[in-house]
């Protein structure tokens, strides 16, 4: 790592143009993402590890949900990305010591997140990225917690019970925010300079004890593990140069060429 950092900051003095700043206008992105999530916390099989499972194992293939989800932000610096995130999906899961299983509603994560290309920030040209992703943000979400062998609603967060008839179920009252942090590792590829396809995975921490709608010190932690692929789109907006009409950064034909010094 530190020679990493060495090597980057060797560079920062022998090329320049990954560290300068984009104008306010260029460097915009847009982009969509798809995958799957899982949960990690009290109501779960899986072990509170970085790779807790893999797919050589059964339980990476259980409790797993679909999640979708999108982003719009600027390229702050070539290897800089600042972005508004957003992702939506259930989080579900068992414990079958304890006989107990807990789903959510469609939950919402908004947050705003800083992504560094780590190829860029070395200056390597290519067209791969190689990036952390962290951010902060909130997590919106109800759940409701039930016995797997009488099928009895256990608990609901937050509020009490409520009977959906559209749905035929009982599900939470309302929804609740609980601050989030994403930390991610993403690659991206480059087929044109406008467009891009990524793979990001990583987990979201959540500061609550009630995403599983059962609250208890048995691991100390909460949050959903995303895995996603995408693709984003960059574009420029039309520069605004001001109402100032002599402004010479303005228009190029409004430059003192030296002809009236030359003619005086």
């Amino acid at each position: 790592f530190t020679a990493l950092l060495s090597f980057a900051a060797y560079n920062s003095y022998s090329q320049q143009d990954n560290y300068s700043f984009y104008h306010a206008h260029e460097a915009w992105e847009g982009g969509i993402n798809f995958g799957v999530n899982s949960f990690y916390g009290d109501i779960n099989d899986n072990t509170n590890k970085i790779f807790p499972a893999t797919p050589f194992q059964a339980s990476f293939y259980k409790d797993r949900h679909f999640v979708v989800g999108g982003y719009f932000g600027k390229r702050m610096t070539p290897f800089w990305t600042l972005a508004l995130d957003f992702k939506f999906g259930r989080v579900s899961g068992k414990d079958k010591t304890e006989n107990l299983a807990f789903r959510t509603s469609w939950n919402t994560e908004v947050t705003i997140t800083n992504s560094f290309d780590i190829l860029a920030l070395c200056n390597l040209t290519t067209n791969w990225s190689l990036y952390p992703k962290i951010g902060v943000g909130v997590y919106a979400f109800r759940s409701k917690l039930w016995n797997m062998n009488t099928g009895d609603i256990l608990s609901t967060f937050p509020g009490e019970a409520i009977y959906n008839t559209n749905r035929n179920e009982w599900m939470a009252s309302g929804y609740r925010c609980a601050f989030a942090m994403p930390v991610m590792l993403g690659v991206g590829y480059r087929p044109l300079p406008e467009l891009r396809v990524f793979f990001e995975t990583g987990i979201t921490w959540t500061c609550t004890d009630f995403l599983d709608a059962h609250p208890s010190t048995h691991r100390n932690f909460e949050g959903v593990w995303n895995t996603v692929i995408g693709v984003s789109y960059q574009f420029d907006f039309r520069p605004h140069y001001g109402a100032n009409p002599r402004n010479t950064t303005a228009n190029d034909a409004l430059k003192d060429d030296g002809v009236n010094k030359k003619y005086k």
